[in-house]
């Protein structure tokens, strides 16, 4: 059952964090760059409470615990099912599961408006937004959002949370899937021996571009199986979603993007250039790859996708290459 935070509780945080960071906010404190699919926490506490806008809280059930008031609540990093992958033409969740999987379990409509947010670092609340915007949601009018700040900016400036399970009211969702957005497995294939139309940016660690750490990921609801091969695909460049990130720490006060012209210099500089179509991945694309993703959106990069499938899909087929 949900409780709402004592007015005590409140009170205590207010005086360890809230004074020392209002003290300093007018000075440190910076927005990502503007964006429709961006909101800044201050905009955002008006939204609490309204029936026709969702919170999302994208960091699982345990870092949830405590929340914006009437969020709905999940992990990122589980939106993606290799066998949905396979069988559905690389979409995470096939179509059924993922209309139920929004109306019901998130609570959201198509006429609603979806605000992601995560401890204020990015990837998971990227990896919600994109996974809305890929059924339909429109990043682009601003239909689906992340928030700017984060939860570590919210609760600093002592705006209002609860705790407990969350729970809200069952939707009717519809998807209207943006295949625009998404690669295949066969683009991919087709992107590594076509450099003239395609770069591939690898969102992940190091370790993991190297071949020296191998993750989990969903198969299916509730069955977790470990990536087979490590290494990365052919011809991807290391483009760590750090060199985008405002906030790798998750501080509050800090935007979830770097200013456009850092991300305009850091995209040139891997290769990006306006005819090529860049494909970001990570270990399941809902996450550090839908970062890099809204990143290349942010600076105006139209012919931008997601291989959702990422290096779970990829180091789990035998069939494909590698390079290490």
């Amino acid at each position: 059952m949900r409780k709402i935070l004592s007015t005590a509780v409140l009170s205590i945080a207010a005086a360890s964090l809230v004074m020392p960071f209002e003290a300093q906010a007018a000075k440190k404190e910076r927005k990502s760059p503007p964006a429709p699919f961006l909101i800044w926490v201050d905009d955002a506490k008006a939204l609490v409470g309204k029936p026709d806008v969702r919170f999302i809280c994208s960091d699982g059930e345990k870092k949830c615990e405590k929340h914006i008031p009437g969020s709905a609540i999940t992990s990122a990093h589980d939106l993606h099912y290799l066998k949905d992958i396979k069988e559905c033409n690389g979409l995470p969740m096939c179509k059924e599961r993922a209309e139920k999987f929004i109306g019901e379990e998130l609570g959201i409509s198509n006429d609603m408006t979806a605000i992601a947010y995560d401890d204020g670092r990015g990837p998971n609340a990227s990896g919600v937004w994109y996974f809305l915007y890929l059924y339909g949601l429109d990043a682009d009018k601003g239909q689906v959002k992340m928030l700017d700040g984060g939860l570590a900016t919210w609760e600093a400036k002592g705006y209002p949370l609860e705790t407990g399970h969350a729970k809200v009211q069952p939707k009717t969702f519809k998807a209207n899937i943006r295949w625009d957005i998404l690669a295949t497995k066969e683009e991919v294939l087709k992107a590594t021996k076509d450099k003239e139309h395609y770069i591939i940016l690898d969102a992940r660690r190091f370790q993991e571009y190297v071949g020296k750490a191998l993750l989990k990921a969903e198969y299916e609801p509730g069955k977790e199986i470990q990536v087979k091969r490590g290494g990365h695909i052919p011809g991807a460049v290391f483009f760590e979603w750090k060199k985008v990130a405002g906030n790798p720490s998750g501080k509050p006060g800090r935007p979830l993007f770097k200013p456009l012209k850092k991300l305009k210099r850091y995209f040139k500089k891997a290769g990006v250039t306006p005819d090529k179509t860049v494909i970001t991945y990570c270990h399941v694309g809902t996450g550090r790859g839908s970062f890099v993703f809204a990143a290349l959106k942010l600076v105006g990069h139209d012919k931008a996708k997601v291989y959702v499938g990422s290096w779970d899909e990829w180091g789990n087929d035998p069939s494909l290459p590698i390079e290490k």
